[in-house]
């Protein structure tokens, strides 16, 4: 691990130290650790630039006008940080968040000594966030206004990330969904594979964009089930209070003025709660599909029933 640690330090100093791309023998050649053999190396090389990408450190594949290529490098502009010119008082507040609060797996007091070191003392850790591997990547896509693509729940999907937010233990990519044409939300863990991140500037983020509405607390999409989407119709009684709280987009058939009330959609992962929430309604709502969730539906009011005879 020392190795390879020294090895991929040296790799980011020599592809930051260039005004050229480097091609991938004098890559082999400047950096010391690789093996004698060229095929080896070249894999190697990959493993290093893939883990290098998967940190957050923008390696770029050179190309020339006729698409072939030229060699790779690091652009300062790219991966520095730039001098925020913090004051004491500033670092110091940095200094107790970081202490407070740490990433499972990272260390923070590096980036406080790029920022100018540390000031002021530690906070008692109230806590870890967790990390995932796909993290870097739909940073790196948000903080650039880049498209991401990726496999979520064995579906294809690609998304504009508006924002990377942290709620009730786990990250979400919140933003455009393009082929829904809707605004989702997507858990980072439950990402499958690796995420494709577009060129920069393919999008603006709405001006009306907040991550706390999209991302409402609603118990029924907490939960480790398989998704599935429910449809419930409600009748005219609450049909205005239950598109409030889901939403407009939510809306299938009817709305809050009509008549005969609304079918909304649901997106739901957690049964339990999906039920104790229809029953909330009492008779003014019905479960019309799929047919497993409204049959687990119906089996456990009967069950209900049972008991309270």
């Amino acid at each position: 691990m020392g190795d390879r640690f020294e090895r991929l330090t040296n790799l980011v100093a020599v592809l930051l130290d260039t005004r050229r791309p480097i091609p991938l023998d004098e890559l082999i050649d400047r950096v010391p650790g690789y093996p004698s053999d060229h095929e080896s190396a070249r894999r190697q090389f990959e493993r290093d630039k893939d883990a290098l990408r998967g940190l957050g450190v923008p390696v770029e594949v050179v190309e020339d006008a006729f698409g072939d290529m030229i060699g790779y490098r690091v652009d300062p502009k790219e991966y520095e940080l730039p001098d925020l010119d913090l004051t004491g008082e500033e670092r110091a507040a940095l200094h107790a968040a970081v202490s407070a609060m740490k990433l499972e797996g990272g260390e923070g007091r590096e980036a406080l000594w790029k920022l100018g070191g540390l000031a002021g003392e530690e906070a008692p850790a109230l806590g870890a966030l967790p990390t995932v591997p796909t993290l870097p990547a739909l940073t790196e896509a948000s903080r650039r206004r880049s498209e991401a693509t990726f496999r979520h729940r064995g579906q294809v999907r690609r998304l504009q990330p508006f924002a990377i937010i942290f709620r009730r233990g786990n990250w979400y990519v919140v933003g455009h969904d393009l082929d829904r044409n809707d605004r989702r939300s997507f858990r980072a863990d439950r990402i499958e594979g690796e995420v494709a991140v577009g060129p920069p500037g393919a999008f603006d983020r709405p001006s009306d964009f907040a991550a706390d509405a999209l991302m409402r607390d609603e118990p029924w999409l907490y939960g480790e089930e398989p998704a599935v989407e429910a449809t419930v119709h409600v009748d005219a009684v609450v049909a205005a209070w239950v598109i409030q709280r889901l939403g407009e987009s939510a809306v299938v058939e009817g709305g809050a003025e009509a008549g005969d009330g609304a079918v909304v959609r649901m997106t739901v992962t957690n049964r339990e709660a999906f039920r104790s929430f229809v029953l909330g309604l009492l008779d003014h709502a019905v479960v019309l599909g799929p047919p497993e969730l409204r049959d687990d539906v119906v089996g456990w009011l009967r069950t209900i029933a049972g008991v309270a005879r």
